[in-house]
């Protein structure tokens, strides 16, 4: 592909001397500001992305080849950019990296007020099924976790090869629940990506048979052409190409990262909306507001009480 740049770039909001900063001896060349205007120009279209997703809409777009020179340089424009205040941080999320400390409170006043803003009903156990979204990459987490979380759905990423003991725990769960259970899958289009969602898929069978059904729901060779994705030959001496190319007819590779992070997005929600009856979930919504009031006008008459004491 011929590298190009845009023609009418998009200027960055914020230009700062870039001689203060401690990390940078130099002001940046002329083509590595027409990098960052590209980088700015692609980001602000999407919510939340990865620096995988970022490079894969960076080469969609004509700005830079697809090589792996040009995803380190992508990877390090996207440092100097947050690091000097052009590019939010929260802009590009990594799902392989987040802090976990147990929580504590400074009184019981403070902990109620935290279980005020985490109240809400569980309004699956009024739906039919059971909807579960898990992809191949955690890298992706930080992009499809949000989703799953405002409709309350579980997310599970696994991280390449999923071991025995996550379908062992999540059949054993979902056993419990006691009602069918629908697992959309998202992973990679390449020999390793598709050996994964099959051996999954054959564990959670065998635990709980017809009581789970098993969607892979990205991506499949038809979204190569449908959304332009570019492609990638497969890894040397990889031993599941020949079936690969068997079943599908070429080698072509393509990671799910390729796909546009508003596109993978709408698949999630559009797969977990799918099966909501709206009548249950509105009577729960309904419930979750009632309850909610009576909640927080405990929590005012607790504070009041304990402001008087």
């Amino acid at each position: 592909m011929q590298t190009q740049t845009s023609t009418n770039p998009v200027a960055v909001p914020h230009r700062v001397n870039f001689k203060s900063s401690r990390r940078t001896e130099r002001k940046p060349q002329a083509k590595t500001l027409i990098l960052f205007e590209q980088i700015y120009a692609v980001a602000r279209d999407y919510d939340r992305m990865t620096v995988r997703q970022l490079f894969y809409q960076m080469v969609v777009r004509g700005h830079i080849d697809k090589t792996e020179r040009a995803y380190k340089r992508v990877a390090e424009a996207t440092v100097t950019m947050r690091r000097s205040k052009l590019l939010s941080y929260s802009k590009i999320v990594d799902g392989g990296r987040v802090r976990r400390r147990l929580p504590g409170w400074d009184s019981i006043g403070d902990l109620l007020g935290d279980a005020e803003a985490a109240f809400r009903l569980d309004h699956w156990q009024q739906q039919p099924v059971i909807v579960e979204i898990w992809c191949e990459k955690d890298a992706l987490a930080g992009v499809i976790q949000p989703v799953c979380d405002r409709y309350g759905v579980t997310f599970v990423a696994l991280k390449g090869f999923g071991s025995l003991s996550i379908a062992s725990e999540s059949s054993e769960q979902l056993r419990l629940v006691g009602k069918p259970a629908t697992i959309y899958y998202f992973g990679d289009h390449d020999p390793s990506g598709w050996a994964v969602s099959q051996a999954i898929e054959a564990e959670l069978l065998d635990h709980l048979g017809d009581m789970v059904s098993f969607v892979r729901l990205g991506l499949v060779p038809d979204d190569i052409a449908d959304y332009r994705l570019p492609t990638r030959p497969p890894k040397p001496g990889d031993g599941r190409l020949a079936a690969f190319v068997e079943a599908f007819g070429s080698g072509d590779c393509v990671e799910l990262d390729a796909l546009p992070p508003d596109v993978l997005t709408e698949w999630v929600a559009g797969a977990i909306k799918h099966h909501i009856d709206q009548e249950s979930w509105a009577r729960v919504e309904a419930a979750e507001a009632a309850q909610q009031r009576t909640l927080s006008d405990f929590i005012a008459t607790f504070k009041e009480l304990d402001e008087e004491a």
